[in-house]
Formats: C-alpha cells, structure tokens, sequence
C-alpha cells in the first residue's frame, strides 16, 4: 500500500506539469521574467541572466553586483508554488527577494561568516554512524571517525555538513572547535541556515497525509524547523512525522488512526527500500523538540 499510496497522494517526485486551467497563469518563462523583473526592481544596478534547462529543476537566474557579490537563485520550487495558488505571485516573489537579500547580508559579512553559513543540518540514523566507524576503524588502524554526531530521537542522530558549490563536506569535531563553535552554538547556526529555505518548502496533500518537499538533500531536516511552518499542515491533534529517507518528509494528525496506519506502512517500505532510506519509526514535536511517537 505504501509507495503506491504516496504516489497516488503526491504525484510522485518529478516536475508538475504547466496547467492549461481555464486563469491563463504564467507559463515558465513569463514567471521567471517577473522573478527576474522583481530583482532588478530592489538592485537596478545587477547583472542578470535567466537560463532554462531540460527539467524545470534547471531553471535558474545567476545575478551578480558591481561589489563582487553573485548568486544563483533556482526558480523551480517557487514556479510550484506559484501554480498551487496563481494568486499568490507576488507573496512568492516577496519570498523569494527577501532569500535574495538574505544571501547577501551573508556576503556582506565576509569569508569567516561565509564559512559558517555553508553549515547545514543532516539526518543520519545510529545505525549510519555505527557503520561509518566501522569502516573507518578498518581502514585507519583503529582511528574514529571525524563527524560531529548528537543523539536526536528514536533511531536518529544529528550530524552537520558544510555544503558549498563545489562540494560537500561533513564537519569534524576539530573544524567546529576551531571556528568556536560549541554544541548549542553549532546547533544553532545549521538551524539559522536551514531556515533560508523556508521560502522554498513545498507542502502537498490533503485528507490526513501530507508531504513535505524540498530539494531532496534537506527534506528530512526540515523536521527540525516545524514550529516555522506549521500552520501548513492542517490537524486537528499532533502533527506524526515520517522521517523515512532523506528526501521524504510526510505528515499525518495524530487523531487520524487510518492516517496513521498508511504512515507507519509507508514508514517502514521507503526506509526499507530508499537508498537514502533512514527512520521507520514515527516522530512528534513536543516543547520544541523532536521526540519518537509511541502512539
């Protein structure tokens, strides 16, 4: 019942085709000339160039400011979000400036905050870490594995990666002390980057079961920031996660028990069967912090 279930629910995993809905709404290439349009009205200055690729995940304006800032700004995740509600353009576009700014500021901090701002929260499972110090032990003469882990809930933990353009990284115990950064202070920081994608969270379904969609890297960590978005998920008692695999985020109400059933089974086949696959266990939100769901 599971994955056909999710399939049936969400569509699955690819692009959404442009509507031909009776409203006329934009058409890929009109959106990201109004996204482009709405850039250029707070930095007249910018540089500015759209480009389309062969899936709508490719879309993308590159803009750049005489001071030597550049950026990358994917419009695919907003052009959803656009279609899911027509009316709303220019709430997504308001969002998607505001990221703009964000990633500026950054800029304007200099090289060490850069640093610090390429640091992002990653769901693993104990099962992940145990392997990897294994692996690490056989081929290092006993050596520990160089990751920063914390306990989560249930079957989880926390690591943290420090994920650039070129490249990807998790961070060591060493580099985190060195930048200064104790575990409330490194905690807090992933959680402060991990928020600028707020604006890029796709929330789908309807009749219990709901999937949350990002960018198929951080979907899992967006658990995290639940207080943040909350108010997209209609339930009526405790909203259920599913932290099934990496890039699959799905959410039921607690008092929905068939709800519940189809999560606990959709749990078990994707953690089983994905090969980012992590938890079948079922989480909640309980006074901010994340715990496993024994209902």
């Amino acid at each position: 019942m599971s994955l056909s279930l999710l399939n049936r629910l969400f569509g699955g995993r690819g692009p959404r085709p442009e509507p031909h809905a009776p409203a006329d709404p934009l058409d890929l290439h009109a959106f990201a000339d109004r996204y482009a349009q709405a850039l250029r009205a707070v930095w007249p200055q910018a540089q500015l160039r759209v480009g389309f690729g062969a899936q709508l995940a490719d879309t993308r304006i590159d803009w750049s400011l005489p001071d030597g800032f550049a950026d990358t700004r994917f419009v695919g995740h907003s052009y959803r979000r656009y279609l899911d509600a027509p009316a709303a353009l220019e709430q997504v576009l308001a969002e998607q400036v505001a990221a703009a700014r964000e990633a500026q500021r950054r800029f304007g901090r200099g090289g060490d905050a850069a640093l610090d701002d390429a640091i992002l929260p990653v769901l693993k499972t104990r099962g992940w870490h145990e392997l990897a110090q294994q692996q690490a032990r056989s081929i290092g003469g006993g050596a520990r594995i160089a990751f920063v882990i914390e306990p989560l809930a249930g079957d989880l933990v926390l690591t943290y990666a420090e994920d650039r353009p070129d490249s990807m990284d998790y961070l060591s115990p060493a580099e985190a002390e060195r930048r200064g950064l104790d575990r409330d202070g490194l905690r807090a920081c992933a959680l402060r980057n991990l928020h600028k994608f707020l604006p890029e969270l796709d929330v789908q379904g309807d009749g219990g079961l709901y999937a949350v969609r990002l960018d198929r890297n951080y979907d899992a960590s967006m658990a995290l920031l639940f207080e943040h978005w909350r108010a997209r998920v209609p339930v009526r008692g405790e909203a259920v996660f599913a932290i099934a695999a990496r890039d699959e985020l799905i959410v039921c109400d607690s008092l929905d028990r068939h709800g519940l059933h189809a999560l606990r089974s959709i749990a078990a086949e994707i953690s089983r069967d994905s090969a980012y696959g992590l938890s079948a266990q079922l989480f909640v939100h309980r006074a901010g912090a994340l715990c496993a769901f024994d209902g």
